[in-house]
């Protein structure tokens, strides 16, 4: 089964769905208990024997992520209880929420199945979408849990089939509940007194098993509200990396003792990690006050002062991010910086960043951690995304980020903010602080807004090692604020999920502040089939304007992606036929004959005539060749560029001309944007050791 076949079967079945919904509602018939245990036994017992038809792998994952999903917009203190038997079969039932128990093991398939009686023992199949296998906590799903689901949905299977079941298009509508009041439901441990439940709590998190510590520490505060427990269920919650609950449940602790020392090093730690670094320093103070040896606080106090640090100055560690970057770290613990230079401002209802004063090429501009990225190495199954927004299959990570930042935004109200303010959501402060998750709104901005992090090694012989982080997608907020051009006036520099924003030239004040997302080497044809997939349906820049009026682009794409593979396999193979390069650049030499400018399309052909003159040992020629390439793409595609410096530095510096490796090195260093520690680790070439060329290089 191919991909594509995978995504006509879903939007064939999308369509159903339509017709599905205008169904008119009918009132649910109470299902028989045994039949309906049989049928979901078989059910499980059956999918167990399918394989995969995607991958080799198992645990292969379907994500439906369309721009129509159902995801309720209110609190659960706004909602009404309603039982099986009072509600409609093909109706949302708006205003009301279902509490239920699971009664059987879940199992999984392009969803995550559980069988559920609510509190009058009526049974029926629930079928929770768009879940996170690798995020989720693992016990939610746990046989005998108690949920709640907000503003259920009771599906009708299909139009040819009668059955029905309650279906959850977003894991922010499930709530898992410990301290419920049904009693036929209730435990043997509601039972037991507070100094029970919180020994038990803090016996399981002894054995890191910190979802049931919550739980008990939970029942054990129904029983009395004590900061001991508090304190102990917040410790419980940082090990799961619930931050806000454990903000909650300190703030609530020091409302109880205000010289809860320990208190104010879990807020801490918890504001920390939400990224609110000046509030995370007030509490460490706080803690140091009451307790001046607490070296722990004093650490992170440190710690959290470096962050401030570079989010007021943009002051960031290069050399340590190039060495954890080396160390295969892929996560760094930095701060986001936003350049005093900057504004946002709005243009049709979008937020754009804009130069409040005159910007100088080199400045930098922003420093971003991703709020989410997925690197697929860090994953065992595999997710696979039916993307009907953009009507793509999206990569195993960008469908599994997408699902990683649903699950982070419902935990967590600065992140929901951050992505709701994308789009001049005028209600992101509400939205945030009460945890409404518009799921169909959230996909779709970071759909149009997830990039690929690309792997710091980058330059080096023409065949790079393979490199198992480029297979990742990663969710940027500042960068997000950055308009589409293909001719942008800023770089953007990797660091895994670290990202540097520096102003690739000049900018006036009022200007917008522009990127790429895409290469401006890929035929025109390219770059607008890529674009779309960001939400862009047309480029107005100087260089797709040309394209556009040129009479040649056409002709001359169509040659560019017939040929570009099977040239680029010569150098592969090691060829030394360097006709056929040479023909490939002619070629396309001819059909820009009629433009002086933007003229990108050599830059493939350049590329490969320099490898096959390298291959052949020609390397003279191939160093003139890389400064060829150096000069067609200095002013807007800067990878190329100083792609094309590093390889003719190599190839005059083997071929003993140093003067003109000298003279390369010298506009290397004046092209150099940003760190020189970064340019000099980019330019960490295979071929020869740049610990050496670098010296004799700088030398007189």
């Amino acid at each position: 089964m191919q991909f594509s076949d995978v995504l006509d079967a879903q939007i064939e079945a999308y369509a159903n769905e339509q017709n599905i919904r205008s169904t008119e509602p009918y009132p649910r018939i109470s299902k028989d208990r045994s039949q309906t245990f049989s049928l979901y036994l078989n059910s499980k017992n059956e999918d167990s024997k399918i394989q995969d038809p995607m991958s080799n792998s198992t645990g292969t994952k379907i994500s439906l992520l369309t721009s129509e999903k159902h995801s309720s917009l209110k609190q659960f203190s706004q909602l009404e209880k309603i039982s099986l038997k009072e509600m409609h079969v093909n109706q949302i039932h708006y205003g009301k929420y279902l509490i239920c128990r699971i009664i059987e093991v879940p199992f999984s398939t392009n969803a995550k199945n559980l069988l559920i009686e609510d509190e009058n023992e009526e049974i029926e199949n629930l079928k929770v979408f768009n879940y996170n296998p690798n995020y989720e906590i693992s016990k939610i799903f746990a046989k005998n849990n108690i949920l709640i689901i907000k503003e259920p949905y009771l599906k009708l299977l299909n139009l040819d089939n009668p059955d029905f079941y309650i279906h959850v298009e977003s894991s922010s509508d499930i709530q898992l509940v410990y301290d419920h009041n049904i009693e036929k439901w209730q435990t043997s441990e509601f039972d037991l007194t507070f100094d029970e439940l919180n020994l038990m709590g803090n016996q399981s998190f002894s054995n890191k098993d910190y979802e049931t510590a919550v739980k008990f520490y939970t029942l054990a505060l129904v029983k009395n509200l004590d900061s001991k427990a508090l304190n102990n269920r917040a410790a419980a919650y940082l090990n799961l990396n619930n931050f806000y609950q454990a903000y909650k449940d300190c703030t609530k602790a020091l409302e109880l003792n205000a010289h809860n020392e320990k208190a104010y090093f879990r807020l801490g730690k918890s504001l920390y990690f939400m990224r609110q670094f000046e509030k995370a320093s007030d509490a460490f103070k706080n803690c140091l006050d009451i307790n001046p040896k607490n070296e722990e606080a004093l650490t992170e106090l440190l710690r959290v002062t470096d962050r401030i640090r570079e989010s007021k100055y943009g002051e960031y560690d290069i050399r340590k991010l190039i060495k954890d970057c080396r160390d295969n770290v892929l996560r760094h613990d930095v701060a986001d910086f936003k350049s005093d230079l900057l504004e946002i401002s709005l243009e049709n209802n979008k937020r754009v960043l804009k130069a409040k004063s005159n910007i100088k090429r080199g400045d930098l501009l922003i420093g971003s951690k991703a709020v989410s990225i997925a690197y697929q190495k860090e994953y065992k199954s595999k997710i696979l995304g039916i993307n009907l927004t953009i009507k793509k299959v999206d990569t195993s990570p960008k469908a599994q980020n997408i699902l990683n930042l649903i699950s982070k935004a419902k935990d967590d109200p600065y992140i929901l903010k951050s992505i709701y303010d994308l789009e001049s959501e005028k209600n992101s402060d509400f939205l945030a602080n009460n945890f409404i998750l518009d799921i169909s709104k959230i996909e779709k901005i970071v759909t149009f807004n997830s990039v690929q992090s690309e792997p710091l090694e980058f330059f080096g012989n023409f065949k790079p090692e393979p490199n198992d982080l480029e297979d990742n997608s990663g969710f940027w907020i500042l960068p997000s604020y950055l308009k589409h051009s293909c001719l942008p006036n800023t770089k953007r520099f990797y660091f895994n999920d670290v990202v540097l924003v520096y102003a690739s030239e000049d900018i006036k004040q009022g200007d917008l502040i522009t990127t790429s997302y895409v290469e401006n080497v890929e035929p025109f044809r390219e770059r607008v089939r890529i674009l779309k997939e960001f939400g862009f349906d047309d480029c107005n820049c100087e260089l797709c304007q040309i394209d556009r009026e040129d009479p040649l682009t056409s002709t001359r794409d169509s040659y560019i992606l017939e040929i570009r593979d099977r040239i680029k396999k010569l150098v592969e193979d090691d060829s030394k036929d360097v006709s056929e390069g040479l023909k490939f650049f002619d070629t396309v030499k001819d059909m820009y004959k009629n433009r002086s400018k933007y003229r990108y399309g050599l830059a493939l052909p350049l590329l490969y005539c320099g490898a096959l003159f390298r291959n052949k040992g020609k390397l003279d020629k191939s160093a003139k060749i890389y400064l060829d390439l150096f000069e067609l793409c200095k002013d807007y595609q800067e990878k190329m560029a100083v792609y094309g410096l590093v390889e003719a530095i190599n190839d005059y510096f083997l071929w003993f001309d140093m003067d003109k490796a000298k003279e390369c090195y010298k506009k290397w260093k004046n092209f150099s944007i940003g760190h020189n520690e970064y340019f000099m680790h980019r330019c960490d070439a295979k071929i020869i050791d740049y610990e050496n060329i670098y010296q004799l290089l700088e030398e007189k």
